[in-house]
């Protein structure tokens, strides 16, 4: 049975994991205070919080919110950037902060996006996808782009319509074009 302290973690973790739509699981040993607090503050804009948490904790509270099995990416110290808004601006957060410290720190484990569990180059790949709000355009240009076709052809039918019409009209009418 686990004690007050360890439920109330538990029920925490669970909150986070009901707000979020992504986590990445690294282990932070080798960072400071001072460079996870950094690590916080860049990620709050874009909805990303950083926690240390157990491991026996985070898999109950996933357990609990039905979430996949991370397995032996459990293992060791592990801190979790929940994603509330958009995991992939979270991500590119992370990929540029570890880039900043050339120490190769925080190590990314995993993690999961709704419900697929990612490797460590499923992290790398989310970190290089462009924003989700280019991500919406390109899909309705995409969508968009057959329409506007569409309207551009029949504009130009209708144009050699009226054009023919006018022609036909200006014969009868004895006018020459």
């Amino acid at each position: 049975m686990p004690t007050s302290a360890k439920e109330a973690t538990i029920h925490e973790v669970m909150a986070q994991l009901a707000r979020t739509q992504g986590a990445i699981v690294t282990d932070y040993r080798g960072l400071t205070v001072e460079q996870i607090t950094s690590l916080r503050r860049r990620l709050r804009p874009v909805g990303g919080h950083y926690h240390v948490v157990k491991n026996t904790l985070l898999k109950i509270a996933m357990r609990e919110q039905k979430l996949p099995d991370l397995g032996l990416i459990l293992e060791g110290p592990t801190a979790v950037l929940f994603a509330e808004k958009d995991p992939v601006e979270a991500a590119k957060i992370l990929a540029a902060f570890t880039k900043e410290l050339r120490k190769d720190l925080p190590v990314v484990k995993g993690g999961f996006l709704g419900q697929r569990v990612m490797n460590t180059a499923d992290v790398a790949s989310l970190a290089l996808l462009p924003p989700r709000e280019q991500i919406l355009a390109n899909f309705l240009g995409t969508l968009q782009s057959p329409v506007s076709g569409v309207v551009s052809v029949l504009g130009a039918v209708m144009q050699n319509l009226i054009g023919t019409i006018e022609a036909y009209s200006n014969e009868k009418a004895g006018t020459p074009a």
